[in-house]
C-alpha cells in the first residue's frame, strides 16, 4: 500500500528554491529604505536649487551693472535715474513723481533705453527666488490692438510690450537704487518737504548726517565698491525680515542670530560693477520713511 503524500502548506511569506520575487517583509523594507533617503536627500536638493537660483540672480546682477555703465557712457556718467518712492518701477516718459506745487512733468525713458541696451533681453531684471508677486492681482492695461493687460511684475510686460511705443512704467523685481530722480529735483523745507542732504526716502544708516552718501548718481564716485545700486527685494517690517534667498522663512524682529537668518541671505550690485551675496546681519534700512515700509540692502 501506497502512503499519499499530503502536499505541504507554504507560509507567508517563505522562500522556495527558484523564487524571484520579493515578500512583503522585503518590499516594506524597501520602501522604507527609499523613504529615508528621500528624507535626507530633500533638503539637501532645496538648498541646491536655492543656490542656483542665487547664483542665477548673481548673474542677472552683474549683467545689470553692465548695462548701466553702458547707459552711464551715453549719459555723461549718469547711471539710470530711478523713481525715489518707487524703486521698483523703471519709468517710461509718463508723469513723474514730484514735489509739492511742482506739477506733472514727463518722466525719464529709462525703460526703453534698458530694453534697448539689453538688446531686448529684459528677463535679467527679474530675480528667479522672488515669489512675492506670484498671483499678483494688480494689472496694467497697454492701449494697443488689441489691448495687453498684464500684472504689473511680469517678466511679459517688459517683454511683450511695444516699448518703444509705450510710455507706462514697468516693474522689475529687483530694486534699482542709483541716481533717483524728481523732475522738481530735492524738496527743500521751504517747498513743504524734508529733503536736506539727499532725497529723503533714504536714511542715513551710518549716521553721518547726509543721505546723499547712501546712493550713487554717477560712475567713479567715491566708495564706489560699497554702495549698492541694485538689490534683491528684502521685506523688512516692524514685525521682522524676510529673505528670498535661502530659507525664505520670516524672520522675527531682533532675531537675526537665529539659524534661520544664517540659513538665509540677499545678493546686491555695486557702484564698480561687482555682485556679491550678505548676511541678514549685514543688512542695514536704507530706504522708506517708516518701519513698516523700508528696504534694506
Amino acid at each position: 500500500m501506497i502512503a499519499s503524500v499530503r502536499p505541504r502548506r507554504r507560509r507567508f511569506g517563505s522562500r522556495q528554491p527558484g523564487d524571484i520575487g520579493f515578500t512583503l517583509v522585503e518590499l516594506l523594507v524597501v520602501i522604507g529604505i527609499i523613504a529615508v533617503l528621500v528624507a535626507i536627500l530633500l533638503p539637501t536638493l532645496a538648498r541646491v536649487r536655492a543656490h542656483a537660483q542665487s547664483t542665477l540672480c548673481l548673474s542677472n546682477l552683474r549683467q545689470i551693472g553692465q548695462v548701466c555703465q553702458m547707459y552711464a557712457g551715453e549719459n555723461k556718467g549718469f547711471f539710470p535715474t530711478n523713481q525715489p518712492d518707487v524703486i521698483d518701477s523703471l519709468t517710461g516718459g509718463t508723469a513723474a513723481a514730484n514735489g509739492p506745487g511742482g506739477g506733472t512733468w514727463p518722466a525719464n525713458q529709462i525703460k526703453q533705453q534698458l530694453f534697448r541696451l539689453c538688446q531686448g533681453d529684459t528677463r535679467v531684471f527679474y530675480c528667479p527666488s522672488i515669489t512675492l508677486y506670484d498671483g499678483e492681482t494688480a494689472t496694467t492695461t497697454t492701449a494697443t490692438t488689441p489691448p495687453l493687460v498684464l500684472p504689473q511684475h511680469d517678466p511679459a510686460r517688459f517683454e511683450e510690450l511695444p516699448t518703444f511705443f509705450d510710455n507706462s512704467n514697468v516693474r522689475i523685481r529687483y530694486w534699482l537704487i542709483c541716481d533717483p530722480y524728481r523732475p522738481s529735483g530735492l524738496i527743500p523745507a521751504s517747498a513743504g518737504g524734508d529733503d536736506t542732504d539727499g532725497f529723503s526716502q533714504f536714511q542715513d544708516s551710518n549716521g553721518d548726517g547726509s543721505k546723499r552718501d547712501e546712493y550713487m548718481c554717477k560712475v567713479n564716485e567715491k566708495h564706489a565698491e560699497d554702495i549698492v545700486i541694485c538689490t534683491d527685494q528684502t521685506r523688512q517690517a516692524s514685525a521682522g525680515w524676510t529673505f528670498y534667498h535661502g530659507t525664505q522663512q520670516a524672520i522675527a524682529t531682533g532675531q537675526l542670530d537665529t539659524k534661520a537668518a544664517l540659513r538665509s541671505w540677499k545678493n546686491n550690485l555695486y557702484g564698480d560693477g561687482h555682485a556679491e551675496s550678505i548676511r541678514p546681519d549685514q543688512v542695514k534700512w536704507r530706504w522708506g520713511k517708516t518701519v513698516t515700509a523700508a528696504a534694506g540692502w
